[in-house]
């Protein structure tokens, strides 16, 4: 299946809406003092079809709880499972879900990317299918969207939060990576580049998001990398995180391309903040 697929609204009686109604995290707003928020949320999987439904359950019921005006983009790429199948029944069950569908693998980068044409909403953000960061921690994000063109979610700064647990490889490669970030961009204030939660206004989505090139998990750091070439402002936000275990990502040969895709990201940004400079460049991102 090629293309988007929308459709109709939800049976609360189904299987489909009883998974994760036990996650209990509480609002961080008082509903008494709430504005509506209006969000898509896009959710990249590739061969999820054992997080999928849990992950889009959840989601949605969260979005319910906090009466949002929301749309959630399903974008898939060259899945091999039962991924496709189970994105469509839900697709089937609620019309505020969006399925973008492809059949060749395009990467997380790309695959946000091409979700970003069909989103509608005042804001725009993107997490995980494992519910590493729960849907709930957008709160977190939200309360500062308002005063900045971009809010990211940390894994390393961790103000009041609890201390992050992850496997002690894990997290070695994560600081060194931060740590050569910040070495290749120096001056961008941002320690974790690759967390897999972000908060956008509409038109900073629109502008930067089609810009990035990189198609491979280095997507995020090209995010912040451009972003702040371009003069976008950020803020980080630490957010409670959990550790999945099962990923299908092999540790070792991922950082080393994410390395190379860093360097690369590195390189095309330095030739960008030279056009930038010149007296004709344009100089306008609102």
């Amino acid at each position: 299946m090629t293309g988007i697929t929308e459709v109709n609204n939800l049976s609360r009686n189904s299987i489909y809406d009883k998974i994760g109604q036990e996650s209990g995290r509480p609002s961080l707003n008082d509903s008494s003092q709430r504005q509506v928020t209006a969000i898509t949320i896009i959710i990249p999987v590739h061969n999820e079809e054992k997080r999928l439904l849990r992950c889009l359950q959840r989601t949605i019921e969260y979005c319910d709880s906090q009466q949002w005006d929301y749309e959630l983009i399903i974008v898939e790429d060259g899945s091999t499972d039962r991924t496709v199948e189970i994105a469509q029944k839900l697709v089937s069950r609620n019309d505020r879900i969006k399925l973008v569908s492809k059949e060749e693998r395009l990467g997380k980068g790309k695959a946000i990317r091409s979700a970003m044409l069909y989103a509608e909403k005042k804001f725009v953000g993107y997490m995980d299918a494992d519910l590493s960061a729960d849907p709930s921690e957008f709160e977190r994000l939200l309360l500062f969207i308002a005063e900045f063109d971009i809010v990211v979610g940390s894994r390393i700064l961790r103000g009041e939060l609890p201390k992050i647990k992850r496997p002690f490889i894990r997290s070695f490669l994560s600081s060194c990576y931060s740590k050569m970030f910040r070495t290749l961009f120096w001056g961008v204030t941002i320690y974790d580049p690759q967390c897999g939660l972000k908060l956008f206004k509409f038109k900073t989505a629109h502008n930067l998001l089609t810009q990035i090139e990189t198609n491979g998990f280095a997507f995020d750091c090209e995010v912040i990398a451009k972003a702040s070439s371009l003069g976008f402002t950020m803020k980080e936000v630490p957010i409670i995180w959990e550790h999945q275990y099962g990923s299908k990502v092999s540790i070792l040969p991922e950082i080393v391309k994410m390395a190379r895709d860093l360097m690369l990201v590195w390189y095309k940004t330095k030739i960008l903040q030279r056009i930038s400079r010149r007296p004709n460049a344009k100089e306008s991102y609102d």
